[in-house]
């Protein structure tokens, strides 16, 4: 029985030391795995936004890695769910290292259309990554921080300026409306056509408007330019009152948006 015991506690102590050791190499691991995120790409592409985020992992302890889980969240500056995407490594073996980019697709038709404001305004996304791991298939271990990226509107400070007329005959003169913006967008051009409705302020038409005349010019806006330019159209003399609305119609390979309503007189 004395053997029986003895043996009992010498199991028990290499048990303990077995353990110990594999604390210790397990942080020793930890402490020795490098790892880290670079700083976040954005690219256009085909009416999206693509954050790509870069991961670098390079495995230096003594344990593989393994089910490794990247996720990234993009909130609007109200704390809003924007999109939310997770990228998977299965293994990553001692010794070995993962330079990968992690890609969240954001739809700037969706941005735009639920979040009209970001047209006009220049804001912020908040970026918050998770990274989780195992170390040696047992333990597990997980990093998060966040970023924020700024957004420049692409129709910043939009507006209008006062209208003139051009004397064609009796019956018809052309409509001056000078217009400009600023695309403060870092990541696409402003391309496409720009449609201009115009409205006097009648109350016996439907809507309390009727429509006097309407264009439609291309825009060309590359990132970081301004546009200052007018829209010309043709209309009725005897239709013309000293106020209404102008409506704008956007669309272009980032958005298609409107009507964008600007009153004047």
């Amino acid at each position: 029985m004395r053997y029986v015991v003895r043996a009992l506690g010498w199991a028990t102590k290499i048990v303990w030391i077995l353990m110990i050791f594999f604390a210790a190499t397990s942080v020793y691991s930890a402490l020795n795995v490098k790892m880290g995120f670079g700083q976040p790409q954005v690219f256009p592409s085909s009416g999206c936004m693509i954050i790509s985020v870069p991961l670098f992992v390079n495995n230096t302890g003594l344990y593989d890695l393994s089910e490794l889980n990247m996720t990234v969240t993009v909130t609007d500056c109200n704390k809003s769910l924007v999109s939310t995407s997770a990228t998977f490594v299965p293994s990553i073996p001692r010794g070995s290292s993962v330079e990968t980019a992690h890609n969240v697709s954001l739809s700037l038709e969706d941005i735009t259309s639920k979040l009209l404001d970001y047209l006009f305004n220049d804001s912020v996304f908040n970026l918050d990554l998770s990274l989780k791991l195992n170390f040696a298939r047992a333990i597990p271990f997980q990093v998060s921080t966040n970023m924020t990226m700024p957004w420049g509107a692409p129709l910043y400070n939009f507006s209008i300026g006062q209208i003139s007329y051009n004397f064609l005959n009796f019956t018809h003169q052309e409509a001056i409306i000078p217009t400009s913006f600023e695309n403060h967008s870092p990541y696409f051009d402003v391309d496409g056509t720009m449609r201009v409705e115009i409205y006097n302020d009648n109350a016996t038409a439907p809507d309390n408007g009727e429509l006097l005349g309407l264009s439609t010019s291309n825009l060309n806006v590359p990132s970081h330019s301004g546009y200052d330019g007018q829209v010309e159209t043709i209309v009725d003399v005897l239709k013309v009152t000293g106020s209404g609305e102008v409506h704008f119609y956007f669309e272009t390979s980032a958005f298609i948006i409107g009507p964008v309503v600007m009153p004047y007189g």
